[in-house]
């Protein structure tokens, strides 16, 4: 039984690799607000370099990897939503005027609402499949949609940043079901939305080239109401941008699929997915329009 998870950091690539001194600073946090150490899993005395982050090992297995992702989707939003919320309002202070948080934790928008300005991470341009598979994504229509997403960013809490399936093991053998989030390298000052629109695009993703549906638009309803009451917050601006921020999400998952396959069949892997992508920024308006309808 694995009693530990010990990570070692290597050299950055540049702007899509996490570091160290993010999570580091995460755990620190911990020490003296209760709401953020109910999400992160427990720091481990270690004795080494900074670039080795020693935690406990999070208790259940991953959320949304096996089954079905709409039959897991209530399940995760009972767990999640509100330790979520709270870790999101204990942390609003350092993302207020005057406040003076660990410069490291300040950082600017999520490289994925970057992908087609001129400050996205080089080394995704400079690798050739990569290069090809961005220009070949960039449509007018998902330019102007992630162009929007980005637009969009706002500095109101401290977030995870990559909140995917991936980072919240979910033990169901708790009760009630307890979900703890992992792997807080890519964290930073930012939009709450961002974090809510992470775990959702897995069941974007396993709608296919036709993201939005009755279905995942229900589910998304019911992530935003649940989180939206523990936060405390109005759910218009919320949604609007959960919704943006989907379509950035999906071209990520995109990309980082292609990256570790062969060239020769990238492409063909995630062809349906850049297609989902777009769909998702052209029914954006749409979909905004029918989800606060639902909630309201």
């Amino acid at each position: 039984m694995p009693r530990a998870v010990i990570k070692a950091f290597g050299p950055s690539r540049g702007g899509t690799d996490g570091q160290a001194a993010r999570e580091a600073a995460m755990l620190s946090l911990a020490a003296d607000r209760p709401a953020v150490a109910a999400l992160l899993p427990r720091r481990l005395d270690w004795v080494g370099g900074g670039t080795v982050i020693a935690t406990a090992v999070a208790p259940g297995i991953p959320v949304l990897r096996d089954g079905s992702p709409e039959a897991e989707w209530p399940g995760l939003v009972a767990a999640l939503a509100a330790p979520l919320a709270a870790f999101h309002r204990a942390t609003r202070d350092l993302a207020a005027p005057g406040s003076s948080p660990d410069p490291i934790i300040t950082g600017t928008e999520p490289w994925a609402l970057c992908l087609f300005d001129g400050d996205a991470p080089r080394e995704l341009w400079s690798a050739p499949v990569l290069d090809g598979l961005l220009r070949a994504a960039a449509s007018a229509g998902t330019v102007a949609g992630l162009r929007r997403a980005r637009g969009a960013w706002r500095r109101l809490c401290l977030v995870h940043c990559d909140l995917k399936q991936d980072n919240v093991p979910l033990d169901e053998a708790a009760a009630p079901p307890c979900a703890t989030v992992v792997d807080w390298e890519m964290a930073r000052i930012g939009d709450p939305a961002w974090d809510l629109a992470g775990p959702f695009s897995r069941l974007l993703l396993a709608a296919g080239e036709t993201p939005w549906t009755a279905a995942t638009e229900a589910a998304l309803a019911a992530w935003v109401r649940a989180y939206a009451e523990a936060a405390r917050l109005t759910t218009p601006a919320l949604a609007q941008r959960c919704v943006l921020y989907c379509g950035a999400w999906l071209l990520m998952a995109a990309l980082q699929q292609a990256s570790i396959l062969a060239p020769t069949s990238a492409f063909a892997a995630i062809e349906l997915v850049l297609a989902a992508a777009a769909n998702a920024f052209a029914e954006a308006d749409a979909v905004t329009a029918r989800l606060l309808s639902a909630l309201a």
